[in-house]
């Protein structure tokens, strides 16, 4: 037995999911219907966002204690004010987009 699902969207998301299908040589239908598959398998998903967050967490402990310990003992306040600087631009420019700027 087969069931339908349906939902309207506004042209912009129309626009991004036809592309992906088109991307992946698949109709609508079928994109959709995988995407929504994959977004449901969250055990696999969970388990692999918490090894990327392992490993982040990780490389950002290792390179704090190496740039503690460099010879430029201002590299690792220089390069603290410039991650600021790049996530705040990052947030703004998402901002942006959400609001449609």
């Amino acid at each position: 037995m087969r069931f339908a699902l349906q939902c309207y969207v506004d042209e912009d998301l129309h626009a991004l999911v036809k592309a992906a299908a088109d991307a992946a040589h698949m109709s609508v239908s079928q994109w959709l219907k995988l995407t929504v598959i994959d977004a449901l398998d969250e055990p696999q998903d969970k388990a692999f966002r918490d090894q990327v967050l392992a490993d982040l967490l990780f490389t950002k402990i290792a390179l704090d204690g190496w740039l503690r310990t460099h010879k430029d003992k201002e590299l690792r306040d220089r390069v603290v004010v410039a991650y600021q600087r790049r996530i705040r631009e990052y947030r703004e420019r998402k901002a942006a987009k959400r609001e449609g700027r």
